[in-house]
């Protein structure tokens, strides 16, 4: 797989190849933010509606979130590194596309395309990574590597989404990609060689029941801020989704190739952290978009401003992970499961209280201390329990949980969003000519209030589901060199 080069065989080459594979990544992950900083400027730009606005967001994670175990199928099946350049070029096509937006269509447009080739890009690097380093310190070093890089890649994608709005404008939040995704490519070809193709077929009736499931169901949740949540339309959407998920799971369950084995949820700590991450994405994005139109729209922060405003997030993330990482060896992952879900409830209800004239340091502050350090305590112990045991199907868990965390970001921004848009229609009815910020302020508060009482409701089951399990003494977790 890696390229040899000089008396250190491949030694260096690898080292290489996981910055490239790290760069290429964290490219996906950013992009799953920058847009939150953006998004108003595109909102302004090209006259998007409330639920357009939201749909930029929405359909990149629905999209990915929904073809990302079929993208990893689809690796196993062509090459890994083959699957990887693919997607590299897909993405960086639809990034070109969605720069050069003239309308909300075409925009909305190349965020699903970003996201369907994102889902071709992550499992190929992930199983590029797994069989470069594939065991002893080495592995721990890489996987600690990248396991920071991904969980500070939240965080810079909002600064970095402010800082380019705030110089060039947001059609760059999105052509940046372009240069980033070439140099990316460039240095994977140079570092890794052509793997071999595999075996078997892909589940395309597996695959496409998921994605229309859940589409279905994220159509249905955006479309009661339209029609109403008793309309024929929206229960029609929500029924037939879950119908459609429904026969996913029966699909599963007969296929002789599934793309997500049932025999994974048999271990209840495992089950636990695929909730944890469910959970988790219902809540971030939505906080991150509340909060960038909080900071840009209500406070007047300029989008350099509102993405340093994020720093407190990042940083929180950082400290936190390094320390769980090392307690996981004496403390069961269930609790920081449960405790970071809890955590971020907490930042939910602070952001309950956010009034136009707030201080950033009373009010904004905690929220993103609390929901980085609630990040923190949920990736490294959910990403610990969903390979618990797992075995050669570490692989496929770790996916699962990656695809838990992108269906809950799409199905939490498409209800929490709703809810804030129909209450904020409803606070602006009720007392036309008052201030917008404040009916804008009372749809937050309403869909950060439901948000919380989720988490805290998730963090509780995901404590009970968990059992008794013990602290992770594999010897991938008995240091931890980063």
């Amino acid at each position: 797989m890696v390229r040899e080069t000089g008396q250190d065989g491949g030694g260096v080459a690898r080292w290489w190849a996981l910055g490239w594979i790290s760069l290429t990544q964290l490219m996906m992950v950013v992009d799953g933010t920058v847009m939150n900083i953006a998004v108003p400027s595109a909102q302004h730009d090209l006259s998007l509606s409330d639920v357009q606005r939201q749909w930029v967001i929405t359909v990149y994670v629905l999209a990915f979130g929904s073809m990302l175990l079929l993208g990893g199928r689809v690796s196993d099946l062509i090459g890994r590194r083959r699957a990887l350049l693919i997607g590299l070029v897909g993405f960086t096509l639809a990034s070109i596309g969605g720069g050069l937006a003239v309308s909300a269509e075409m925009l909305i447009a190349a965020r699903a395309v970003q996201g369907v080739f994102g889902a071709l890009v992550t499992p190929s690097a992930l199983a590029l990574l797994s069989v470069t380093f594939p065991e002893g310190s080495d592995r721990v070093r890489a996987f600690g590597v990248f396991g920071t890089i991904m969980g500070a890649g939240s965080g810079i994608g909002v600064l970095l989404g402010g800082a380019i709005t705030d110089s060039w404008g947001w059609r760059w939040a999105l052509l940046i990609n372009v240069p980033i995704a070439l140099t990316a490519g460039v240095g994977l070809v140079l570092s890794l060689t052509a793997d071999a193709r595999g075996r078997g077929r892909i589940d395309i009736i597996g695959g496409t029941l998921s994605a229309v499931g859940l589409t279905a169901l994220t159509l249905g949740l955006t479309t009661a801020e339209s029609s109403g949540w008793d309309a024929p339309l929206t229960i029609g959407l929500l029924v037939g989704g879950l119908a459609v998920l429904v026969g996913f799971v029966i699909r599963q369950r007969t296929a002789a190739h599934p793309l997500m084995p049932l025999s994974l949820f048999a271990e209840r700590l495992r089950s636990a952290a695929f909730t944890a991450m469910l959970a988790w994405g219902v809540a971030i994005l939505p906080a991150f978009l509340f909060l960038s139109v909080y900071l840009q729209q209500i406070a007047g922060l300029s989008p350099l401003l509102t993405g340093l405003s994020f720093l407190p997030y990042t940083a929180a993330i950082l400290v936190t992970v390094r320390a769980v990482r090392l307690a996981l060896r004496l403390v069961a992952p269930r609790v920081f499961l449960a405790v970071g879900l809890a955590l971020i409830a907490a930042g939910l209800l602070v952001l309950t209280r956010l009034e136009p004239d707030t201080s950033y340091v009373t009010h904004v502050l905690p929220i993103f201390v609390l929901l980085g350090v609630g990040t923190g305590c949920v990736q490294p112990a959910a990403n610990s329990a969903a390979t618990h045991r797992a075995g050669p199907a570490s692989g496929v868990a770790g996916a699962v949980a990656s695809t838990s965390q992108q269906v809950g970001s799409s199905l939490g921004l498409a209800l929490l969003g709703t809810i804030a848009a129909t209450t904020t229609a409803a606070s602006a009815s009720s007392a036309p000519g008052v201030d917008a910020s404040y009916a804008t302020l009372d749809g937050f508060h309403a869909a950060a209030l439901t948000g919380a009482v989720i988490l805290a409701v998730a963090a509780f089951g995901v404590f009970l589901l968990a059992g008794r399990s013990t602290p992770d003494r594999s010897p991938s977790n008995r240091r931890d060199p980063t």
